[in-house]
């Protein structure tokens, strides 16, 4: 979204190998493969319900990069449509998911959304955006919502949680990770016409402490932790959240 201000995605992610090595980091038995197989079916059951109630889904992923999103839920979607700014992402996301429809471009100056769609997905978008680029995209994004539509986003990294302590804490601030607070992500979607309706917090321990101490043991309190009876006391301190919300009238 150069022409927004959003200078550094598109250029971060135009050649080949740069795009394939973000493909790289949800490699079996990689940390963000971990946090994933435990995001993954929590959206998958939330859009086949979804889709159930209505009777059939037409869904944008935003921002979908090399087509995850896609790729894991176009068994339970009736309409898939992929949007990225980057060409050789939008390459990729093509050939994960066959069944979608890919388009490239920026959101907010070219006329990309068709809709209305009955669900949206957002992934390791908001975090990775400049502040004042936020509030705009999902504006835009609710245009192209009729009331009730299921929107689903996901914070990667919460403040506060472990990782603010062990990767953000030591650091100068500016050599520090970009963080969003629930209060953040509500307000959010309060100011663009979105209602919270839910929200799962996953992984209590940064890939740090992953790599430093006992991977199984971190797995097993994470289980724990996101049980149904205890998340409701540990979610906010999960360093992954995952939020469903509905667009209001």
């Amino acid at each position: 979204m150069a022409s927004s201000g959003w200078t550094g995605y598109e250029t971060r992610f135009s050649d080949e190998k740069s795009v394939r090595d973000y493909v790289r980091l949800y490699d079996k038995g990689s940390h963000d493969d971990y946090i994933w197989s435990l995001e993954r079916p929590v959206l998958v059951e939330a859009l086949r319900r979804e889709r159930e109630r209505r009777g059939r889904l037409r869904l944008l992923d935003f921002a979908c990069g090399a087509g995850r999103i896609l790729q894991a839920v176009e068994e339970v979607v009736d309409e898939l449509t992929g949007l990225d700014i980057s060409v050789q992402m939008a390459r990729h996301a093509a050939a994960a998911s066959p069944k979608s429809t890919i388009r490239t471009g920026d959101v907010l100056t070219d006329d990309l959304l068709s809709g209305p769609y009955e669900a949206v997905t957002v992934f390791r978008f908001f975090l990775n955006a400049p502040e004042e680029l936020r509030l705009p995209v999902l504006v835009k994004i609710r245009e192209h919502m009729e009331p009730g539509s299921l929107l689903v986003l996901n914070n990667h990294g919460h403040c506060p949680s472990l990782r603010s302590l062990v990767v953000r804490a030591p650091k100068p601030r500016q050599q520090r990770p970009n963080e969003l607070r629930h209060r953040d992500v509500a307000a959010l979607l309060h100011m663009s016409g979105f209602r919270i309706e839910d929200r799962y917090g996953f992984s209590m321990f940064p890939s740090v402490l992953h790599r430093c101490l006992p991977d199984r043991a971190l797995r097993a309190a994470d289980g724990a932790a996101g049980s149904p009876i205890i998340r409701r006391f540990t979610r906010r301190l999960m360093i992954e959240q995952l939020y469903f919300a509905r667009a209001v009238g």
